[in-house]
């Protein structure tokens, strides 16, 4: 089957905080980029989503696949691929998203409840995921993965909910796999089967980017993310109870997959192209048994590339950023800025400025950021006249003020990532790895041996304020 290419005005509802929305604000500044011919899920997909990242007239445009082969359903893609994109739909800019996000973790919004949803406009209670176009993207991967599902569970203790993305493969008609990273959904699910019961998951597709964003927060546990992601909007984040499971879904999504983390069974799942850009090897891991699927009536189906594409880990970054810069001035005030790298899968390395008062102090910031984000595995500390985002800026300080022999900090078997590749696994999901902080600030005492050679400022400014009449004959 295929699909017409349908007007972006039949898509867009009114409303100015959910998914379609944020695709009319891209297509009115020339920015959505609509592809009409026939692409296949498979692979097709992906590879013009890799092209679209890399051409220069492309780069910050989001992908809109109208006519998508075997299904109804239209594709968007490459709408969290950039900083830029995801400032771009959370109303800032690139530079003062992190200061967004801080001010939304500290004015939180609760969600509201309705009884009536968009996402309820077309309910299948005998589901069959057959109908969704859900793509393979890498060489190697075990089949089609749901790689932009917001994973909404809660507490089987406490009923406070969390929300997180994880990935999904497709099993059958009504199973998917899952892999859960080790954070709070994993908690969720090991109390869960403590219990000798399924976890209620409800898995969203085609939410508003600052829902996304909210999930990649690192907030203390039993925290919901969507209170924050209801700031970063200006409005309650709107949630309805699904119609299979005890648990609630945004009431804006796009689609939505009602199902149970089963906690006595677990098939074979992966590989899969990861963060790390390579393949998250196969496991026995649970799945997830599918109760339901609902969706808007004209439905959208957001999907995230993965491994070599930068989306995933654009998306990562952007999220965990805000949190660790609070958790680190917590521990030293004086940290002005973090950057998660994107080339660190935005998991394993981080970027610290900060304005040091005392030796030790990089050390210290090196810890408290292990402590806030368990999955990192590197932290330069830089001093605050380092531009962090600049990576020419890093590697002066790391080449000129870093001596190896006293400088470079070791910590043997810390937890870590399973999906690092020089992890040492010891059982699913479970990893230690050892870790480094790196001190690439000045000493106290050298500042004068480390002043930089510059043009004097003032004749900088001077020249720059009538730099045009260098450039004339006259």
């Amino acid at each position: 089957m295929s699909t017409k290419s349908v007007p972006m005005r039949s898509f867009w509802d009114g409303s100015s905080n959910n998914f379609r929305a944020i695709l009319e604000h891209f297509e009115n500044v020339g920015r959505l980029a609509r592809i009409k011919v026939e692409v296949d899920p498979i692979f097709e997909i992906a590879a013009v989503c890799r092209h679209m990242e890399q051409a220069p007239d492309w780069g910050q445009h989001v992908v809109l696949f109208e006519n998508v082969k075997g299904s109804e359903f239209p594709i968007v893609g490459n709408l969290c691929d950039t900083r830029d994109k995801l400032a771009f739909a959370m109303g800032t800019s690139t530079r003062e998203s992190v200061n967004r996000i801080l001010d939304a973790m500290t004015r939180p919004i609760p969600v509201q409840l309705v009884d009536e949803a968009p996402c309820h406009e077309v309910v299948i209670t005998e589901p069959d995921l057959g109908v969704l176009p859900i793509p393979t993207m890498s060489e190697f991967d075990g089949g089609p993965y749901i790689s932009a599902g917001l994973h909404l569970t809660s507490n089987p203790l406490t009923g406070v909910r969390n929300a997180g993305i994880q990935r999904n493969q497709v099993h059958d008609s009504d199973l998917l796999g899952i892999y859960m990273a080790p954070t709070h959904m994993l908690q969720h699910y090991l109390a869960a089967k403590e219990a000798g019961s399924p976890l209620p998951v409800a898995i969203a597709l085609g939410v508003h980017p600052s829902l996304l964003v909210s999930s990649q927060l690192r907030l203390p546990f039993d925290t919901d993310e969507l209170a924050v992601a209801g700031s970063l909007m200006g409005e309650a984040v709107r949630m309805v109870p699904c119609v299979t499971i005890d648990a609630e879904a945004p009431a804006d999504a796009e689609v939505v997959i009602e199902g149970e983390v089963l906690h006595d069974t677990t098939r074979l799942e992966g590989p899969f192209g990861e963060f790390a850009r390579l393949y998250g090897p196969e496991r026995e891991l649970p799945v997830v048994k599918v109760r339901a699927i609902t969706h808007r009536r004209d439905a959208l189906y957001h999907n995230v590339m993965s491994a070599s594409s930068p989306e995933n880990v654009t998306l990562g970054a952007v999220g965990r950023e805000p949190s660790l810069l609070s958790a680190l001035r917590s521990s030293v005030p004086t940290v002005r800025a973090v950057r998660i790298t994107i080339g660190g899968g935005a998991n394993f390395h981080a970027i610290v400025a900060m304005q040091k008062n005392f030796e030790g102090e990089p050390q210290k910031v090196g810890f408290a950021a292990f402590a806030a984000q368990d999955l990192l595995k590197h932290v330069y500390v830089v001093d605050e006249d380092i531009d962090i985002f600049d990576d020419e800026e890093v590697h002066y300080a790391l080449a000129t003020r870093m001596d190896p022999a006293r400088d470079m900090h070791v910590i043997e078997n810390v937890k870590g990532n399973p999906l690092d590749p020089v992890s040492v696994e010891y059982g699913p999901g479970r990893a230690v790895v050892n870790k480094m902080i790196m001190d690439a600030t000045v000493r106290i005492g050298s500042e004068v041996k480390y002043r930089r050679a510059e043009v004097p400022a003032e004749v900088m400014e001077r020249v720059g304020q009538d730099f045009d009449r260098y450039l004339t004959d006259e």
